[in-house]
């Protein structure tokens, strides 16, 4: 699996990185950005806790977050 790194800063992205992404089409930034979304709210779902979304809702943070580890 590839690193991912997540920020709203595009200067702390490799170089590399940049150069990948706009390599691509719009058409192919699109689908990645729709795989993102697709994969968080399946995340989302996975948790029984959570409320359901509703229509163009954003999923931000986890509802009710699941305790990991002891504590």
């Amino acid at each position: 699996m590839n690193k991912i790194i997540k920020t709203s800063n595009f200067e702390e992205l490799p170089g590399y990185d940049k150069e990948y992404w706009w390599s691509k089409t719009p058409e192919e930034r699109l689908e990645a950005a729709l795989k993102l979304t697709r994969s968080a709210r399946e995340i989302y779902y996975a948790n029984p806790k959570n409320k359901p979304l509703g229509y163009g809702a954003r999923i931000l943070k986890s509802d009710q977050p699941i305790q990991r580890g002891e504590g």
